[in-house]
């Protein structure tokens, strides 16, 4: 499948309160859809982050690879602010 589809490779959520993740398992967001349209979601400076570090592309057997790598998604979140 070519990695994880998370952070608009392939979908996206959307919490209670309106804010873009990258995926349900990994509730993080540096925009909310109360201040911005889909498509700023689906481009965000995180979404784009994830996208181009490569961690999205690794291979796994299972699980949530955003969640696996919490530490490295932490850092670009900080880098994002």
């Amino acid at each position: 499948m070519g990695g994880c589809l998370a952070a608009g490779r392939g979908f996206f959520h959307i919490n209670a309160y309106g804010a873009a993740e990258p995926c349900p398992f990994s509730a993080y967001s540096d925009l909310s859809l109360k201040n911005h349209s889909l498509r700023e979601a689906l481009h965000s400076p995180l979404f784009q982050k994830l996208q181009d570090c490569g961690m999205l592309e690794d291979s796994h057997v299972g699980g949530c690879t955003l969640f696996a790598q919490e530490t490295e998604v932490k850092k670009l979140i900080g880098e994002t602010s």
